[in-house]
């Protein structure tokens, strides 16, 4: 199928923001359903009882507390 040159900038906007969609979708916070909360200046996302027994991630947004959430998921006790 041939897109017309006027709709190739918006065609690409719309794959890399379905890309971008994709992948934020596979983050661990997101699969769990986890729900991210303030933390004095920061945003927490936690699976378990506390932060010592549990995985946290922490960020200056609910985003990066995701993206820290999903680096300590993978780290080793």
């Amino acid at each position: 199928m041939d897109i017309p040159d006027y709709l190739h900038g918006h065609v690409h906007e719309v794959v890399m923001m379905e890309s971008d969609g994709a992948h934020k979708r596979r983050l661990w916070a997101v699969i769990l359903g986890l729900v991210p909360f303030r933390d004095g200046d920061q945003w927490c996302i936690m699976l378990g009882a506390n932060v010592q027994e549990g995985v946290c991630g922490f960020g200056k947004t609910p985003e990066e507390a995701m993206w820290d959430f999903d680096k300590a998921m993978s780290k080793p006790l």
